[in-house]
Formats: structure tokens, sequence, C-alpha cells
């Protein structure tokens, strides 16, 4: 009889201790303020599109998309919209030879399927032992795919020029630039880039543009003790007139005005 125990295993070792598994979900705009800790995170994008910061530097999160957080990384989240969803992953990991890497692992066809798995098997924080096994090795899956060839390939030109637009913009937390600042800045033409984004996306990039400085526009409106003066000038407006018509333009109201609407929500909720 062939003795089971005499074969070589070929395991591979689980270096990551499961510290909780949390699936979360939100019906109202929030931020979690940037802050840091000495334990790892992932964050996964289940549903929506989360705005992030990692080391000072903006990312949009969308469906499908990881973001691996390492020891004392800063980072930050924004929930612009209702009904986004995701799970956090936060464990502890044993140091090894590999450099530390943290950034955005953007969704594809192999790890959608794995966080497919990964929703069937678990459903809450994964308290049982069998559970946390699961969950290390999915984290240990993850971290074999990051080091791989197929994650270092270069993204395609439509997709790599969509990206670095996004995390452009988003930098800007809100202030102005213009398409031929960007199309500087990445070296193209601003009539390609304005083609081509048009192409990716069927949207006009002027449009976008604006669209993302308004929602930064109306986070702080909502959150910030700042007056409508600070805000205008944080933002890079020359003055409370501009800003004013500029908001009303593209919303409706005067700053002022949706500053009463989102007192008079939270009032009601009260």
């Amino acid at each position: 009889m062939c003795d089971l125990n005499s074969r070589p295993s070929g395991r591979i070792p689980m270096k990551s201790a499961v510290l909780s598994v949390y699936f979360g979900a939100k019906t109202v705009p929030s931020i979690v303020e940037p802050h840091t800790h000495e334990y790892w995170q992932m964050e996964i994008v289940t549903q929506g599109v989360i705005g992030s910061s990692l080391l000072g530097e903006g990312h949009l999160l969308e469906t499908g998309d990881m973001l691996l957080i390492p020891p004392g990384w800063e980072h930050e989240f924004m929930y612009r919209k209702p009904g986004v969803a995701w799970i956090t992953l936060k464990f502890e990991r044993e140091k090894d030879d590999d450099v530390v890497w943290g950034g955005i692992i953007r969704g594809n066809q192999f790890t959608n399927r794995l966080v497919s798995s990964f929703k069937t098997a678990i459903h809450g924080s994964a308290n049982k032992q069998y559970e946390k096994v699961f969950v290390s090795g999915f984290l240990e899956t993850m971290f074999h795919y990051i080091l791989s060839d197929d994650f270092n390939k270069t993204d395609d030109a439509s997709s790599l020029m969509l990206r670095q637009i996004e995390e452009k913009v988003l930098n800007r937390d809100g202030k102005a630039v213009t398409v031929n600042e960007l199309a500087a800045e990445l070296s193209y033409t601003r009539s390609h880039l304005s083609k081509s984004f048009k192409e990716i996306t069927g949207d006009n990039l002027k449009a976008y543009i604006d669209k993302t400085r308004i929602r930064k526009v109306e986070e702080m409106l909502r959150y910030r003790e700042h007056s409508i003066t600070e805000i205008a000038a944080d933002l890079g407006f020359n003055d409370i007139f501009s800003f004013s018509k500029f908001f009303k333009k593209h919303t409706g109201f005067s700053p002022k005005e949706f500053k009463r609407k989102v007192a008079e929500r939270r009032d009601e909720s009260d």
C-alpha cells in the first residue's frame, strides 16, 4: 500500500493570517478620512464605483477592482454615489524577500472568477477556521498573481489612456484642468485626446472633467465646515461669483441653496 504521508505535499505555505472579513455597503455619500494602520488591507469593489487615494494618489475603483494596501501606507475612500458595495480583508503577512507592493488590481476574467468563488463560500465575518483557511488561500492566490507575468502585462493603449486621464483629473482634487493641459501632460495632441476619449467612453472629455469637479464640490459642501468663499478659494476659483455660476450651471442650484438642502435632509433624518 502506498504511504500517502511519504509523498511530497507540494503545498504552498500560507503567509497571511486573516484578522477580519467585512462586507460593506453605502446608501448615502460618505468619506473615510486618510489614515494608516500596521496591518495589510485588501479592498474589493463588488458594486458601483468607489473613489480612493493611496499615498496621496487618487484612483477610481470600479466593480471587480481591488486595492492592496500594505502596512503604514496612508489611504482613504470616497463613497460619492449610493449603491456601492465592497469586501474588506484585513490581515497580517509573514515578511519575505519580495518587494512590498501596493496598488490597484484591475478586475479581469481570472480575478472576477476568484471573487465570485469568494462570495459563494464566505457570507459573513469568516470566524470558522476552515473559512479563514479559504480566505488565506484567496490572499495567497492574489499575491502569486501579482508576481506573475499576466499581471505585469501592459494594458492595451485605450485602457491605459483612459486610466491616465481619470487619475490625473481625480488628482486635481476639484481644481481646474483644461483638455490642453491634460494633452500636454500625457504627450498627446488635444484633438487626439478628445477624440479618443469620446470613442472609448461615448462622453465629451470637457464634460467629464466638469462632472468630476462638481462631484468634488458637492462633497466639500456636504462635509466641510468651511464657508462657501473658502471652498471656492480652495478649488482655485477667482471669486465667489464664478464659483456660484459654475456650480449652478451644472446642478441647477447655487452653492448656498445646495448646502441648505443638505442641511434640511439631515434634519429630516434625525
